[in-house]
């Protein structure tokens, strides 16, 4: 008896939703290195003086720094020269990963939750 044809596997389409805690473990991640590079948080470093309040005091460097100051990045690669300077990026940046790990897997249930009664029915494009 003839095989059947055999249909090709349904292909699996990436998710349409940005996730929240992705981004906000991104920028934990982000203000580690800057905070121990630039001395400021990523905010900061990204958005330089943007505003009064946003002033980079105290020996901070941000882009529009580096843009008018190019020798900052040796400054910066000094700092990042230092053994203790890496091992402390290192650590903070494990700390952070397992937290974040940790928080999903321990949430999960109350995650689940808003997205499928808040996010999913809003169509707002974004998750949990």
């Amino acid at each position: 008896m003839a095989r059947g044809r055999r249909t090709k596997a349904k292909r699996r389409r990436a998710p349409k939703t940005l996730k929240l805690l992705g981004i906000a473990e991104a920028m934990v991640q982000g203000s580690i290195v800057t905070q121990e590079l630039a001395d400021v948080n990523l905010l900061q470093f990204v958005a330089g003086d943007a505003g009064p309040s946003w002033s980079v005091a105290g020996g901070g460097i941000s882009l529009s720094e580096i843009a008018k100051r190019p020798e900052l990045l040796a400054t910066m690669g000094e700092r990042l020269m230092k053994p203790d300077a890496v091992i402390g990026i290192a650590v903070k940046s494990a700390v952070a990963n397992m937290a974040f790990r940790f928080g999903r897997k321990a949430l999960r249930r109350p995650i689940n939750l808003m997205n499928r009664t808040v996010f999913r029915p809003l169509a707002l494009g974004v998750s949990l």
